[in-house]
């Protein structure tokens, strides 16, 4: 089996048990996923909610005779199974899987399962190392690592503080460094962002702290020739790195 295919159900609690009454639909959020919610006689249902057919919001729409109606021209949905009425199963809502829980319900959603990637290692590294902090700012040259952090993060291994500029960063992670003994990372993009990381960096420099910079950079394909916001970071960092 590929490996990349490979999903798992997430289950993401979306409300109380009663926050519908019987015959009601409304809209919910499920991670990347907009559902259509129902509740019935029967019990929750849970289907996409985008209509197949000409795009409607189905959460919009209403019940009628145990189907949601999609409010833009009619079309009917199993508001547990998305096949509409009369056998038109090619024209089926996407059904998602519902559950109703002591504390509330549950709505489950198929999502790839994550292969690690470089990134996802280097932040192991840096953990192993005792750098579980991160100030910095998200940028196109960045992306992986910033996905890397999040998922850190998430899993409850790694605290990421967003900022509003590089500068920032890099003071913020020197003066962690300085109230608590431990080394923090600052991070930005490529060029002009981790250049501005640089202010910072002196000043954990000259009090002698310890401080991580992590920045991006140009394609590799490209370097050389003078590329958008391609700055030779070796040559920039070296007084203080």
């Amino acid at each position: 089996m590929n490996q990349k295919s490979l999903k798992k159900l997430n289950w993401v609690r979306v409300g109380k048990s009663d926050m519908l009454e019987v015959d009601r639909i409304t809209t919910v959020q499920v991670d990347h996923a907009t559902i259509c919610l129902t509740r019935t006689k029967d019990g929750y249902g849970a289907i996409n909610n985008r209509c197949p057919h000409q795009g409607g919001p189905l959460g919009d729409g209403f019940l009628q005779d145990g189907f949601v109606v999609c409010p833009w021209h009619g079309w009917e949905y199993d508001p547990c199974t998305g096949v509409p009425p009369g056998g038109y199963d090619d024209d089926a809502a996407t059904a998602y899987a519902v559950e109703e829980r002591e504390n509330g319900i549950y709505v489950g959603v198929l999502e790839a399962v994550h292969q690690p990637t470089l990134m996802d290692q280097m932040v192991d590294v840096m953990i192993d190392w005792g750098v579980d902090t991160v100030f910095g700012m998200v940028g196109h040259s960045n992306l992986g690592l910033a996905d890397a952090f999040y998922r850190a993060e998430k899993e409850g291994r790694l605290q990421y503080f967003g900022i509003r500029h590089e500068g920032a960063a890099a003071f913020a992670a020197s003066g962690y460094a300085k109230l608590t003994g431990k080394p923090a990372a600052c991070f930005a993009i490529a060029g002009p962002g981790a250049t501005n990381l640089l202010t910072g960096l002196w000043d954990a420099k000259v009090d002698r702290v310890p401080i991580l910079a992590l920045t991006g950079q140009v394609n590799t394909q490209v370097l050389g020739p003078g590329a958008f916001q391609e700055v030779p970071l070796d040559k920039a960092f070296e007084a203080v790195a």
